[in-house]
């Protein structure tokens, strides 16, 4: 398992020997239980998370994501154009 949050230099690793490890900048943490590990983990990141607040894409990376969304979508598949050769089915007798 692993859990990170970037910019508060934050990890949340398994060890190979059954315990886990959680690093805050030049702190280091050794936990056996999973629950407390994650309990820890969880409760910097939400005290990071006021110093670090997540910011929304500018506008300038909206259009551009508006535009590469609206170039795929016109793009996309076309029936005639990907559609196999057509196969007959049936037969031609009667009754």
């Amino acid at each position: 398992m692993k859990m990170s949050f970037f910019p508060g230099k934050l990890f949340l690793e398994s060890k190979p020997e059954g315990g886990y490890e959680l690093r805050f900048g030049e702190d280091v943490q050794v936990f056996k239980s999973e629950k407390q590990a994650v309990q820890a983990f969880q409760q910097i990141r939400l005290r990071l998370e006021k110093d670090f607040p997540m910011k929304g894409p500018t506008l300038e990376e909206r259009r551009a994501l508006l535009q590469k969304e609206i170039a795929d979508s016109a793009v996309g598949h076309t029936s005639l154009r990907n559609a196999g050769p057509k196969k007959k089915t049936g037969t031609r007798t009667f009754g």
